[in-house]
């Protein structure tokens, strides 16, 4: 019996490209939300279906808390959201937007610098009627000075291991076992991790790769874990020749989120390897920083899209 996952199966951002749309928008349509122009639905649709993405069945939207009128606050460290992913947070952002036109709600959005908090920060908390933490932790303390109120965040793209708050994050755990049974399928045995381990959900990611890599007999894996102010190109550059330079046998790498990916992408052209003939990399998080790059490999020539696969 062979349970190996499909890994032809065509992704949003296959269908975004096609479409000529935004991968917000492509998930958007797939989840049934309101707000989307009937002809791009259509379109988005369409494309999906000629490249057999799975669709599910239409089902009436269920009935949930109407915002039309309400106030959300949403908060964000300013550091976070204009750093190497800053994009991921854009998405965000921009479907964020959307959905308070299309739904009536108003939508005030505070980057916090070195994610300071004042009584008119802790003010405002009190006068709206939701509240999301972006990119923010349970334990810091913006956290508990904003629970000490009445309304209680939803983290968004964070975890709170204590299950206290609501979150809405990505599936850290299996993006990472997915980017580990890639590298595996490829016939990779010796592996490493390339990131910070500063966020449970990173360390979730990371955990997730590494399980699914040491389940295999024959692999050998390495970490070269980044503090928090050295995940950057140049950093991540200097952790690919440092684990070449003690495992020259190494052939693939998971790196935690697209910017790393980018940064190993460059030091592998610097040291003439051929990516991924020699090595093979993979990012996180889908953004479109490597279409940037028209080609990165000294050897093979490859453009990133082909050799940074990302989850």
């Amino acid at each position: 019996m062979n349970d190996t996952p499909d890994i032809s199966r065509p992704r949003q951002s296959d269908i975004a490209q096609r479409a000529g749309v935004s991968i917000s928008t492509v998930s958007r349509v797939l989840a049934g939300e309101k707000g989307i122009s009937a002809s791009i639905q259509t379109k988005v649709l369409g494309v999906a279906a000629e490249l057999g993405y799975p669709l599910r069945p239409a089902t009436n939207q269920a009935a949930g808390v109407q915002l039309e009128g309400k106030t959300i606050l949403a908060l964000m460290s300013a550091e976070r959201a204009t750093g190497d992913i800053g994009a991921f947070y854009h998405d965000i952002f921009d479907v964020l937007r959307s959905l308070a036109q299309t739904d009536g709600f108003e939508l005030d959005i505070r980057l916090l610098h070195q994610k300071q908090i004042d009584d008119s920060l802790i003010q405002r908390v009190c006068e709206v009627d939701g509240l999301l933490a972006i990119g923010l932790d349970p334990e810091e303390e913006i956290i508990h000075r904003i629970t000490q109120g009445v309304l209680q965040p939803v983290l968004v793209n964070s975890a709170d291991p204590s299950m206290m708050l609501d979150c809405v994050s990505p599936s850290n755990f299996y993006g990472g076992a997915l980017a580990a049974r890639r590298l595996l399928e490829l016939g990779h045995r010796k592996v490493a991790y390339i990131g910070p381990h500063h966020r449970h959900t990173i360390r979730e990611r990371m955990r997730g790769f590494r399980h699914t890599i040491l389940e295999e007999k024959g692999t050998t894996y390495e970490e070269f874990l980044l503090s928090t102010a050295d995940s950057g190109f140049g950093q991540a550059g200097d952790a690919v020749r440092q684990l070449l330079a003690k495992n020259p046998e190494l052939t693939g790498i998971f790196c935690m989120n697209d910017a790393i990916a980018l940064g190993a992408l460059g030091a592998a052209q610097e040291l003439r390897l051929g990516v991924p003939d020699d090595l093979s990399i993979i990012g996180f998080d889908d953004l479109p920083l490597p279409n940037f790059l028209p080609h990165v490999s000294a050897r093979s020539g490859r453009s990133p899209r082909d050799c940074a696969r990302s989850g």
